[in-house]
């Protein structure tokens, strides 16, 4: 099924959405619907409704709200900590797989080795979006940015911290996730010793994810598929 979104704002209630902008442009003029149409319109907090387009403009739609299906929210946190990659693809690529793995919320943080690059916040929440829509999901990740490291923790007391890293002594891994949980992975130069014994000081765990060394956005797809249905 696919189904577009709308931000809380352009909810009436349970009579009426709004959908506005780009979205509304790609469901009027690239996919033709029309007045009297029915569309999906997912709310990005579990739920997908069916709706029946009542007026159209030149970028807005209304639609009336119908009958809707339902997930409900997962039980346990699932966020992706990356540090900032500073090939754009590569750290988009990380970014889009990890919301088709289930992450909750993603969060973005400058490491220590990080090679400073500017972060295009409203391209990210697309690159999201798109995603979301794109995997079928029916809860929208939360995009968080820190400055560094020991922002994240701050940010994340009552999770648990578990960091891959090429380091780590290969172990075989078969029990999920049983709280709320935060995954490291680090950027292009890995992490700095400093990150690691500050790791190490919040109660962390290393794991391995191999004995090969990954690319910074192969190592999310590899940590994320580990949780995949924690």
């Amino acid at each position: 099924m696919n189904y577009f979104y709308a931000p809380p704002e352009q909810w009436n209630g349970e009579q009426s959405v709004e959908i506005i902008g780009q979205e509304a442009q790609h469901i009027l003029k690239v996919l033709r619907y029309n007045v009297g149409d029915t569309i999906h319109i997912a709310n990005g907090r579990g739920r997908i409704y069916e709706c029946k387009i009542e007026s159209v403009a030149k970028q807005l739609l209304t639609a009336t709200i119908g009958t809707f299906i339902e997930e409900e929210a997962p039980k346990i946190a699932k966020v992706l900590a990356l540090g900032v990659i500073k090939i754009r693809d590569r750290f988009e690529f990380a970014i889009e797989k990890a919301v088709e793995l289930g992450a909750t919320e993603i969060c973005i943080f400058n490491a220590d080795h990080t090679q400073r690059t500017k972060i295009n916040e409203g391209r990210l929440n697309l690159l999201i979006l798109s995603a979301f829509k794109q995997s079928g999901r029916f809860w929208l990740p939360d995009l968080v940015i820190k400055d560094s490291l020991d922002e994240v923790y701050s940010h994340y007391k009552n999770h648990s911290n578990i960091m891959a890293h090429e380091k780590t002594t290969i172990t075989d891994r078969t029990s999920g996730l049983i709280k709320d949980s935060v995954l490291f992975v680090g950027p292009e130069g890995g992490f700095s010793e400093r990150e690691l014994k500050l790791h190490s000081q919040n109660g962390g765990e290393f794991i391995s994810l191999g004995k090969n060394r990954l690319r910074a956005e192969t190592a999310v797809t590899a940590l994320l598929s580990q949780y995949l249905f924690s």
